[in-house]
């Protein structure tokens, strides 16, 4: 079977894609606990709680999943920061500032001030101002600094913001250096997201065809194939699925087996 595959790009996206879809997020017993907990840190206003997980373990579905979840609810209001790219503490003040509807200031000092007095004002009104920040290992030690101020916001029971700040494992280290240990020692959860089990690629990838309304085209063999040379990395089962499924239709075939599985993972940069 040929390992080379001409992909329509017009053509609808695939029941597998890898693009953060909250709505299409398969809940695993894991994955519930972690969002507990960060529930708990929002509706407690306990500040701040992190999310872990290496390259493609759904750290950035997770974050839109409770973002669209916390945008829906009366008394929230929202800011998504999907890619932290500030050349410095104040452009990450202000960016946040615009995107809560604050107005900018011209300097550090009185962009914090205006946040403080949004929030307070806020807090007052009834509402709970979350902040959602994925890819955050690519924040300086100085941006960091500017969020453990943030946390400072704060009445006798409650932080007036909370955040829930996504990124690569190489963030727990960025935190324990010994300056920035000061907002190591505020976050409220640490929640690491694993690679899934062999049940739950199965899972995943069934919860994906009833979402599209589509039968369910994997053998056991493949199942097993795609556990096996994924690690049960989420993203790295989705591209070898979304191919092999693309494959499968052009081979005019009813299912896809382990072989099928074999001549997708290549293509899609994943070795067996």
């Amino acid at each position: 079977m040929s390992t080379s595959v001409q992909i329509d790009a017009t053509s609808e996206v695939s029941p597998f894609s890898i693009s953060p879809n909250p709505l299409a997020m398969h809940v695993t017993d894991s994955l519930r606990a972690i969002l507990v907990k960060c529930r708990f840190t929002i509706t407690k206003g306990q500040g701040v709680a992190v999310l872990l997980g290496e390259l493609g373990t759904g750290k950035s579905t997770v974050l839109r999943y409770l973002h669209a979840e916390f945008s829906a609810r009366a008394g929230y209001q929202t800011s998504l920061i999907p890619t932290p790219k500030f050349n410095s503490s104040f452009a990450f003040l202000r960016y946040l500032a615009e995107d809560l509807g604050v107005a900018t200031k011209r300097s550090l000092t009185a962009q914090a001030d205006a946040l403080q007095d949004y929030l307070r004002d806020s807090y007052a009104q009834g509402k709970n101002t979350v902040v959602f920040i994925d890819e955050a290992q690519i924040l300086s030690n100085d941006q960091l600094e500017t969020l453990r101020g943030l946390l400072n916001f704060e009445t006798n029971s409650r932080k007036l913001a909370q955040f829930i700040v996504a990124g690569q494992l190489e963030l727990r280290e960025k935190l324990r250096q010994e300056r920035n240990l000061p907002l190591h020692s505020r976050v409220s959860t640490y929640s690491i997201l694993n690679p899934l089990t062999h049940a739950e690629v199965a899972e995943l990838l069934r919860h994906r065809c009833e979402y599209e309304q589509i039968s369910f085209p994997f053998t056991p063999a493949a199942i097993e194939k795609l556990y096996t040379i994924t690690g049960g990395i989420p993203r790295a089962v989705l591209k070898c699925a979304a191919l092999a499924y693309e494959m499968m239709q052009m081979e005019q075939i009813e299912s896809i087996d382990d072989e099928l599985i074999s001549d997708a993972a290549p293509e899609v940069g994943v070795d067996e």
